[in-house]
């Protein structure tokens, strides 16, 4: 029998580093099954979207879809969701072809969720997975620029796989910055510290984080130091583009920062092509990097690939999207924990 499992179930079943883990598997297996997941698809009318994100992995027995739909707010600057519906996971067993689960919502990982916002808590994980094979072992600062729902949770994603002791805290709002650290700081060990220009979340940090909503870059090359990881979240506007409600590809990075970048290591290439995204796109045009410097999640995770060499390295971590084979990965877990806890209705 399959499960019916709402997200809100599977709350304080498993941990930021056992999604971690399972989403690395999940990529993995994408190395080796390349043709078994599909890039993110969208379809879009206005700010209508619908995404659809479709894959398997074969280590963990699983195959299937995850689809979401929303309304968007934009302007020349920034994007942000105006409606959003409940997030739905189909998963079957690869081998059997059986039904295993039918998922509605997202699975919560987090210690700070606030309410409404209990979507798309997969970003930080895949974000984390990258940044775990790509900044130093002994990271301790970070600069997080960005105070919404995905700043909150990269927050703890990141103080999950790092000694993170002290944390920069940097967005366009004074208030914003100063409730974010009160808000959050009982979620985490590390210090949270509010500071007033972007530039002092980017120097003398360890790891940048870059959890906005921006249509312009928030981060410069010109800022960077030896030895530090960025990760960078924000993806495409394409079809905006395509329809002419905007004027030019969302970026948070500038150029100088892939010039920089001795390792850059993307989610999925071939989701950069495919959507234009603009903080690989433009740099590409421009003939700052080639597609072929950079390279795919799944090709870092099983060595195929080289991350960081030494301490001196600069490396980046472009999250483009994230992508069926981690989703189904995620699907696998909460499955099996809500079957060992007893909980999901069966179908």
């Amino acid at each position: 029998m399959a499960l019916f499992i709402k997200a809100e179930e599977l709350k304080g079943l498993i941990s930021i580093t056992e999604a971690v883990d399972a989403v690395e598997r999940g990529f993995a297996s994408q190395e080796d099954h390349p043709l078994f997941s599909l890039p993110r698809q969208r379809m879009l009318a206005d700010d209508r979207r619908i995404s659809v994100h479709s894959g398997g992995c074969v280590p963990l027995s699983v195959a299937g879809t995850f689809v979401h739909y929303e309304r968007h707010n934009y302007t020349a600057d920034d994007q942000s969701y105006a409606a959003v519906g409940t997030r739905v996971y189909v998963c079957y067993d690869s081998e059997t072809g059986a039904l295993l689960a039918v998922i509605a919502g997202c699975p919560p990982f987090y210690r700070r969720e606030a309410p409404g916002d209990e979507f798309a808590t997969e970003t930080a994980v895949t974000s984390a997975v990258g940044t775990r094979r790509l900044a130093r072992a002994d990271a301790r600062v970070l600069g997080l620029i960005g105070t919404g729902r995905q700043a909150r949770r990269h927050l703890e994603a990141m103080c999950a796989i790092r000694p993170i002791t002290e944390v920069r805290v940097y967005s366009r709002g004074a208030d914003h910055r100063r409730a974010f650290c009160d808000t959050m700081q009982p979620c985490v060990d590390a210090e949270l510290r509010p500071v007033e220009r972007p530039e002092e979340a980017a120097r003398n940090v360890d790891i940048v984080v870059c959890a906005t909503g921006s249509n312009v870059p928030v981060v410069f090359g010109r800022w960077l130091e030896e030895g530090v990881h960025v990760t960078s979240i924000v993806g495409s506007n394409k079809e905006l583009l395509l329809e002419g409600l905007v004027s030019r590809p969302r970026r948070e990075l500038d150029d100088e920062v892939l010039a920089r970048a001795d390792v850059i290591v993307a989610t999925l290439v071939q989701q950069g092509i495919q959507d234009e995204q603009g903080d690989l796109l433009e740099p590409v045009r421009n003939g700052v990097i080639a597609w072929d410097d950079v390279k795919d999640l799944s090709a870092l995770v099983t060595g195929k690939t080289r991350g960081r060499r030494n301490d001196r390295e600069i490396t980046l971590f472009k999250q483009n999207s994230d992508q069926g084979v981690g989703y189904m990965a995620l699907a696998r877990l909460a499955h099996d924990k809500a079957r060992a806890a007893g909980i999901g209705t069966e179908f």
